[in-house]
């Protein structure tokens, strides 16, 4: 097969898949690799990263406190679900491995996404995409097959927008103080400070924080979801006796349920 040709088999499969946005990016221009347990299941002599966008957004239609991400079926099942049974089919197409990786990767993967073209660097740390802005997940293949593909390196519009609306001033010269973010105080385990209890009030969301993409004006016109595992999960205001029923299958499961039966606690008085 030509490079023509794999590329015509990769974008048939997406198709199939319904995986709309990805791009490609060679390998060696991704390193150095995050040090993980995952990393052990990279082809050898690996080529080409195949880095895919996956949007999550449903818009709520009344009242809301989870991040909306966390609104949505976790997508560590869902994400990864559509990328195995994708690679499945590509490695019997073509002959060549493709491993599927999503969160647990060694790929960093916003580096690498902004590298395959799919979208572009905010000051925020997160990637954001033409038409779904920056509420997408991420996820990739990464195989022994070789790839031709340009080198992107694109940034936002640096308005500043995020840092200066960042409630809990996380935010600095494109780097994310994780001390500071509110997202990652709600996913903190343990006693809360005084200061880290006021900021998730003030934010009103008892998992996860939008902020930096809310006031963002590259996601103004971002576009809903169509992938309908997200569609037909969503929920966007949780209960605490709700949590049991639905931690299984939501992102905040990682944390465990005292972690967020601790947050709601927070809105109860």
């Amino acid at each position: 097969m030509t490079n023509a040709d794999f590329h015509k088999v990769i974008k048939d499969c997406m198709n199939r898949h319904d995986i709309r946005i990805y791009g490609f990016c060679s390998f060696e221009n991704i390193l150095p690799l995050n040090e993980c347990r995952a990393k052990a299941r990279l082809p050898e002599n690996s080529q080409t990263v195949i880095v895919c966008a996956f949007p999550y957004l449903i818009k709520e239609k009344s009242a809301r406190n989870l991040s909306y991400y966390a609104c949505v079926r976790d997508y560590h099942i869902t994400v990864m679900n559509i990328l195995k049974n994708a690679a499945a089919e590509l490695s019997e197409l073509t002959g060549f491995i493709f491993e599927p990786f999503s969160d647990n990767s060694p790929i960093r993967e916003v580096s690498a996404a902004v590298k395959a073209g799919i979208g572009v660097l905010g000051d925020n740390g997160l990637l954001i995409t033409e038409k779904y802005g920056s509420y997408v997940f991420l996820g990739e293949f990464v195989t022994d097959m070789k790839i031709d593909a340009p080198v992107y390196n694109k940034s936002c519009l640096h308005c500043g927008m995020c840092q200066k609306k960042c409630r809990g001033n996380a935010l600095e010269n494109g780097k994310v103080n994780e001390d500071k973010c509110i997202s990652a105080i709600t996913q903190k385990k343990g006693e809360l400070s005084s200061e880290e209890t006021e900021l998730i009030l003030e934010n009103g969301l008892a998992w996860g924080c939008d902020g930096c993409q809310t006031v963002c004006p590259m996601n103004r016109n971002a576009e809903e979801t169509y992938i309908s595992d997200f569609i037909d999960s969503a929920h966007h205001y949780l209960k605490a006796d709700e949590v049991n029923e639905r931690i299984k299958t939501s992102a905040y499961n990682w944390r465990g349920k005292k972690t967020i039966l601790r947050n709601l606690d927070i809105f109860s008085f």
